[in-house]
């Protein structure tokens, strides 16, 4: 997290890889997670009670992100 927008709303930055987790999220149904800049740096912006769309907790986001980053690292280290 890299800082509190609001009361109910957090960034995330995963540096170069944090549009493609982005996209990923939006294909697995995470239409509320935005994508965005903070300080020159690509960023997510997560907010749970603010959205009406917010129909899942940051627990299975957390797990969401998790598996994702686990794809990524798997296909990178393939040799195709």
């Amino acid at each position: 997290m890299l800082h509190d927008l609001m009361p109910d709303v957090v960034t995330i930055s995963f540096g170069s890889r944090t549009a493609d987790i982005w996209q990923r999220l939006r294909q697995r149904g995470w239409t509320f997670v935005g994508k965005g800049e903070w300080k020159n740096e690509p960023v997510l912006g997560v907010s749970f009670t603010g959205d009406r769309r917010a129909n899942r907790t940051a627990d299975e986001l957390a797990e969401e992100l998790i598996e994702i980053v686990r794809e990524m690292e798997v296909a990178a280290t393939r040799l195709w």
